[in-house]
Parts: C-alpha cells; sequence; structure tokens
C-alpha cells in the first residue's frame, strides 16, 4: 500500500502516465441502484479492497474497481479519495444515493475505522460489523473521510468510508465465510438505511482539516 506523497495528483495524470489494461484495470457497473460501492485503491495497491466491494455490491449495487497491476510498485498508482476523479467513477457517485468505500490502513490491531460524510450511515454500518463479531469504530479520528470532494461522498446524501487494517483484510482474504460475513453486515447496514429513507437527508459538509497519515484522510 501506498506511503507518503502521491505521485499523481488526480486521475488524468495517473491515466497518462500507465496503460489501462496492462499498469491498472477498471471495472464500472451502474446497476441503477441507490448504493454506489467504491474501491479505488484496488488489485496490489490495497489488497482484498476490491474483493471486499464486490461482495458488498453483490448484483445488484453499483460497482467501481480501480486496480494496480504493478506488483510491490502498486503503490504509485495510488491518488486520495478526495482527488480521485475518474469521469466513470463521478457519474457513478452522482447518481447514487449514498457511496460505500473500502480502504486499507496500516495498524497493527484488527478492526475498522468508519468514516465519511453521512454520520448516521457510518453508525449503522458500524453497529452492523460490530452485530457480526468485528471491532469498528466511529468517527474515524485519524482518517475522517468526510470532505465533499472524496469520491465516496459525492452521492447525494454522503457516504461511508472503511478503513480496514491490514491484519484484518488479511483474514478477509483468506477465509471466505468471514468475508462473506463482513460483506453481509455492510450491505445489510446499506439496505437498512435506504429503507428507512436516510438516502433523502443530505449530510453535513465538512472542510475541516485532515490529519495527514497512512490511509484516506479525506
Amino acid at each position: 500500500m501506498r506511503r507518503g506523497k502521491d505521485l499523481y495528483p488526480d486521475f488524468a495524470s495517473l491515466k497518462a502516465a500507465n496503460v489501462e489494461g496492462l499498469d491498472y484495470s477498471r471495472e464500472v457497473y451502474d446497476r441503477g441502484s441507490q448504493v454506489s460501492v467504491f474501491a479505488v485503491h484496488g488489485g496490489d495497491i490495497e489488497r482484498a479492497t476490491s474483493r471486499l466491494a464486490r461482495g458488498i455490491a453483490g448484483r445488484d449495487f453499483n460497482l467501481y474497481l480501480f486496480n494496480g497491476w504493478l506488483g510491490k510498485e502498486s503503490g504509485r498508482l495510488h491518488v486520495t479519495s478526495s482527488r480521485f476523479d475518474d469521469p466513470d467513477a463521478l457519474r457513478l457517485a452522482a447518481a447514487s444515493a449514498l457511496g460505500l468505500s473500502l480502504h486499507a490502513q496500516a495498524d497493527n490491531g484488527s478492526w475498522v475505522c468508519v468514516g465519511g460524510a453521512n454520520k448516521s450511515a457510518a453508525a449503522l454500518v458500524t453497529k452492523r460489523l460490530e452485530d457480526a463479531g468485528y471491532a469498528a469504530v466511529t468517527p474515524c479520528a485519524r482518517l475522517p473521510g468526510t470532505s465533499p470532494k472524496n469520491i465516496v461522498n459525492r452521492a447525494s446524501a454522503g457516504g461511508v468510508q472503511l478503513e480496514i487494517t491490514l491484519r484484518l483484510l488479511a483474514r478477509l482474504e483468506k477465509d471466505g465465510e468471514e468475508l462473506a460475513r463482513f460483506t453481509g453486515a455492510v450491505r445489510q447496514a446499506a439496505l437498512e438505511f435506504i429503507s428507512s429513507g436516510g438516502a433523502n437527508m443530505k449530510p453535513a459538509r465538512s472542510e475541516a482539516p485532515q490529519t495527514t497519515g497512512t490511509g484516506d484522510t479525506q
């Protein structure tokens, strides 16, 4: 995963310097859902995040995957979420009520930090993850993910950003049953949020300064 400053300031710069289908790949599925799931640091950038996003999306939620395929050098394809402006991802987010995004965070524990602009949805995701047996915390102090420019918050009701520790990601990647339990908990929360009418509520927007660190602060 990426450590330090991004090499590319935006998606256009990344695209100009790399070859799609060789250095990276994208998958975009617009299923007409109110929920869009994003893994903008998938493949070898933040391993297992694309697999989790695919599991959460299932066959009905919209899905966007950006996968880096440069092996150990894939970290240079990391563009932070507040500057990730692939037009296809922006269109998918704009057509959605709620965004969900998956990221890796560097921490020695096995837990999930749940951020994003939609506090109600984040609280519901946290509760369902805890019900499923996972340690989850919201708000996410170090990696808040509350910027309105964050791709996950470009949905009309904002979004929820999940920062998952490397240790937990490794467990989920190895154990299919545990992966299904984790993704099922997040799916359940999203469905509950939509059915409750929460998608009609706009989130409180925050332009507060963000803390620098490994992961997506914004």
